[in-house]
């Protein structure tokens, strides 16, 4: 006999929401959701959440799904919880042996919210399209104006019935505690055939809007999150790129490998070679994390990618974007280190000159002058904005040829840390057709003539100086940029050429 669970259908509608303009992404939704106790044990094996694996997250077809990473850790302390109450679920050892006064029931009043797939969805596990069958799915079912959920006749092996919404470590919990849960349930908001931008929707004014969790930690669980529809709308952009601007800055200031460690002045010092946390904060909102538009030809990497009115959200987590731009800002330093460019060698003979105090203000850390001199632009807002820019754009053009999707990994830190860094740039070096394409970049941007003195310069003649100074001031990103990818345009080699003349064409700046 098919088991069955009593519902209570909740009505939620108001005139306002029919204003609303409805997309593919949030369809109109139902009016309606329901509510029931079901019990744990039986949630955890109806109910998943649908993660995107390397296989499926390398599939730009495959639908978005959840990057969420499960906390075992988290999990196994509510497991506790549920066992003992608090604060009995704090304590170690054997509990009911050595502190049974300290036992307390471990209620979970909170609803955990579950979608109920349709017969026929489709969900992607281990690079395979796996559609529900019908007599695995889960039926609302109405008799004599009366609601309960029929559960299906079959068990699904490949795909759950149910995906959580939220409280996946509540459900998760029923690991191990099978045996204890015979009268244990939990409330439960079934919503129905909902879009995993509904689903993200939910997770955010559920967690994020009340201040729950980090914000930039939504944009990470829930990539959708970043996609053109949610960043045009409220708060949704500004709260992105302050979030993760700050947060890769950071990242750039503080971890061991970044040529950026120690030289981004976060108190609002003026030394040269060094730029202001604030600087390099504008520099990645006008840059890799930059809105789409009409007036934003070229948007920002770390948001979603319109090529030619395909969306696309690359799945980089926190530490993937730091790695990424620690990575490319290496090749940069490398390249400069190892060009014998005129401007180059001139900003080291300059450098050398120096007092030995001076060379210690400017550029403790004792990187090649090209790089992080005084009188090298590398070391400038201007610079810094140019290269951003520069990479950012390039690596848009070239976005499938390089493969940038097939650069994944499933961790999603609460917080970016160090170790989450270096694993991600461990990761990113197997990847060598990214790496590969950075190096080369690099290397024309600083080896094949462009100028990348300051306009006060070493050995720049009459004619030299009027441009080298054109770079100077709020203009100066604009100049130095176009300048760059015009000169990216004559390179020879032929991707990096190409690839320049598509952002001219982009931008608005070929000639």
């Amino acid at each position: 006999m098919t088991a069955k669970i009593p519902l209570l259908k909740v009505r939620q509608w108001v005139n306002t929401w029919d204003q609303a303009d409805w997309t593919d992404h949030l369809p109109k939704p139902e009016d309606h959701f329901f509510m029931g106790s079901v019990s744990l044990s039986e949630l955890r094996k109806l109910a998943g959440v649908s993660r995107r694996r390397v296989e499926e997250r390398a599939m730009k077809d495959a639908p978005a799904g959840y990057q969420r990473g499960h906390d075992r850790d988290r999990s196994d302390k509510i497991a506790r919880y549920i066992q003992y109450g608090y604060p009995a679920s704090s304590t170690r050892g054997d509990v009911p042996l050595t502190t049974p006064d300290l036992i307390h029931p471990g209620w979970l009043p909170t609803a955990i919210l579950v979608n109920i797939l349709k017969p026929g969805d489709v969900r992607y596990r281990g690079g395979v399209a796996v559609e529900l069958a019908r007599n695995a799915a889960i039926n609302v079912v109405e008799t004599d104006g009366l609601y309960h959920l029929e559960l299906p006749s079959v068990a699904s092996t490949d795909i759950e019935p149910l995906e959580i919404i939220d409280g996946q470590h509540r459900v998760f919990s029923a690991d191990g505690l099978d045996s204890l849960l015979s009268d244990y349930d939990v409330p439960v908001v079934f919503f129905s055939g909902l879009t995993t931008s509904w689903q993200a929707y939910l997770f955010w004014v559920i967690n994020v809007e009340p201040k729950k969790i980090n914000p930039s930690l939504a944009f990470d669980l829930y990539p959708e999150l970043r996609n053109q529809l949610w960043l045009d709308r409220g708060e949704g952009l500004k709260i992105y790129q302050e979030h993760r601007a700050q947060e890769l800055t950071e990242a750039l200031w503080r971890h061991a490998k970044s040529p950026w460690k120690g030289r981004i002045e976060l108190l609002g010092n003026r030394v040269e070679g060094h730029v202001s946390n604030a600087a390099f904060i504008r520099s990645l909102i006008a840059t890799f994390i930059r809105r789409w538009g009409n007036d934003h030809k070229v948007g920002g990497l770390f948001g979603a990618v319109d090529k030619a009115g395909d969306e696309r959200i690359l799945r980089w987590n926190r530490s993937q974007q730091a790695a990424f731009l620690i990575h490319i800002w290496s090749d940069v330093a490398a390249a400069a280190k190892g060009s014998q460019n005129e401007w180059a060698v001139a900003c080291r003979e300059a450098y050398a000159l120096l007092p030995d105090a001076a060379r210690q203000r400017t550029n403790p850390e004792g990187l090649d002058a090209a790089f992080a001199g005084p009188h090298s632009l590398l070391g400038t807002d201007q610079g810094v904005r140019a290269i951003l820019h520069v990479f950012n754009a390039m690596f848009q053009v070239r976005y499938d040829e390089i493969g940038l999707d097939s650069w994944v990994l499933d961790d999603v830190e609460s917080l970016m840390t160090d170790d989450g860094v270096s694993h991600a740039l461990d990761s990113l070096k197997k990847h060598t057709r990214i790496t590969q394409y950075s190096a080369t970049l690099a290397r024309e941007l600083t080896w094949t003539g462009f100028d990348w003195r300051t306009s006060t310069g070493p050995g720049l003649t009459s004619d030299q100086k009027p441009l080298q100074a054109s770079y100077r001031g709020s203009s100066g990103y604009t100049a130095l940029f176009g300048n760059v990818i015009e000169h990216l345009t004559k390179a020879d080699n032929r991707e990096i050429s190409e690839t320049a003349a598509s952002v001219q064409q982009m931008t608005g700046r070929s000639k």
